[in-house]
């Protein structure tokens, strides 16, 4: 067997400590990189939510229009039938008066 002499031991220190010197700078690049990530979400999110804002002010915008569209296509629909139900009365007066008075 071999014996472990100081010098092995102290070799051995380093060797540990660099490596826990290496996860800790990775686990401060972690770090970083999780707050990186959190601050784009965090910007992500804002946008999405003025999309949304967005997306809605169309929406009633577009809601609106279409109202307006309706109302008018009512009241065009309304004079039409007016439109038809004067005419539909004349000729049905004119031939009423031709069926029930045809000498005069």
């Amino acid at each position: 067997m071999s014996t472990v002499t100081e010098n092995d031991l102290q070799r051995l220190e380093s060797l540990i400590n660099s490596k826990f010197e290496k996860v800790f700078e990775e686990l401060t690049t972690i770090k970083i990189d999780m707050a990186t990530l959190k601050e784009s979400q965090n910007s992500l999110n804002t946008r999405i939510d003025e999309t949304n804002k967005r997306i809605d002010e169309v929406k009633e915008a577009t809601n609106k229009r279409l109202d307006s569209i309706d109302t008018r296509l009512n009241t065009v629909t309304l004079g039409v039938f007016g439109i038809i139900g004067v005419l539909v009365t004349g000729l049905l007066t004119f031939v009423g008066k031709f069926v029930f008075f045809p000498n005069i």
